[in-house]
């Protein structure tokens, strides 16, 4: 059995993260009532010109939201990556780690701020099992 590592953990929790953040965020657009459901029709209705592009509110919205699962998609693969890396080859890659990381800082700190508990949770999670996989990797450098 292979072993269980922060890293690897992290990954996990960020293909769930973007699994959900795509099928039950961006895909499965229910209803959350009547004032909520006109304001989504009126994103999707509502045309304007933005640097020479037919747009709408709901374009915007959904682009950036598919976006953003590929963005956590790609945290994953990386985070699985990083934890193959030997201490030989480490420090050229810990650049790469303490960046994900950062980015992961103010993803959660997004969610906290501008979401619900459930991304912001999993947010706070990734950057902590991350942040504890790179620093055990440095500790073995």
């Amino acid at each position: 059995m292979k072993r269980i590592t922060p890293f690897r953990i992290a990954a996990v929790l960020l293909i769930v993260f973007c699994a959900g953040h795509t099928g039950g965020g961006m895909l499965a657009q229910k209803s959350l009532g009547p004032q909520a459901d006109a304001v989504f029709a009126q994103m999707k209705a509502v045309h304007f010109v933005f640097n020479g592009s037919d747009c709408t509110w709901y374009g915007f919205w959904f682009g950036f939201g598919m976006t953003s699962s590929l963005f956590l998609l790609l945290s994953a693969i990386i985070a699985w990556q990083l934890d193959k890396v030997g201490p030989a080859a480490w420090p050229a890659v810990s650049v790469i780690a303490w960046s994900l990381i950062a980015a992961h800082a103010a993803n959660a700190f997004l969610s906290w701020k501008y979401f619900f508990l459930g991304p912001a949770v999993i947010g706070v999670l990734v950057t902590a099992l991350m942040t504890w996989g790179t620093l055990r990797k440095n500790a073995t450098v």
